[in-house]
């Protein structure tokens, strides 16, 4: 268990990873990614050596859309290296969720590979699955980013830095604003 200065509790970044991950070479065709994908419920594959769960990019059913179908690409004749995201962006696992945050919030995306020691992917964060689709996997969001003044009564929605009385409030903010409207899965740009 990390705590941060002020006491509050510190998730690690591989306790909400999901392990449902899909590694495909680069020569992987775009046609071929999308049936995996479908397949295996995922919205993105890693780009990379299967065998060794080493990875050099990534593709998201975003990618596929704006690379290949938006440009007139044949997904049947298209490659992943073609259309992947490069350099990939990680997290090792034992990194907080808050760096977790950070770190997609700074880069402007909306998936985060997890790492273990070795630079091996084993599991992949989203917004999604940090905030939490069920009350399972509910993460408290004052536990990742505490408001600034620590003595204020505010809390602060980690996306878009709105106010709130309490967590409650938060949580209402989240569930209406950023999941009802799929922002979380969506552009995470200031809107």
């Amino acid at each position: 268990m990390t705590v941060d200065n002020n006491g509050i509790v510190l998730k690690k970044a591989i306790e909400l990873a999901d392990k449902n991950i899909v590694i495909l070479g680069e020569s992987t065709l775009v046609a071929e990614a999308a049936k995996e994908m479908r397949k295996r419920g995922v919205m993105s594959v890693l780009v990379g050596n299967p065998e060794r769960k080493s990875c050099v990019g990534i593709v998201t059913e975003k990618d596929m859309l704006y690379r290949v179908v938006a440009e007139n690409r044949g997904p049947f004749k298209t490659t992943l290296k073609a259309v992947m995201s490069t350099p990939l962006i990680t997290i090792d696992g034992d990194r907080s969720l808050k760096d977790a945050i950070e770190i997609m919030r700074t880069n402007n995306i909306r998936r985060l590979p997890v790492t273990e020691e070795g630079g091996n992917v084993v599991g992949m964060l989203t917004l999604r699955s940090i905030v939490g689709n069920t009350l399972e996997r509910a993460l408290d969001l004052a536990e990742v980013e505490p408001p600034a003044d620590i003595h204020s009564s505010r809390i602060l929605c980690p996306y878009c830095h709105s106010e709130f009385p309490n967590k409650d409030e938060l949580s209402k903010h989240i569930d209406r604003l950023h999941l009802g409207s799929g922002l979380l899965e969506g552009d995470l740009r200031q809107w």
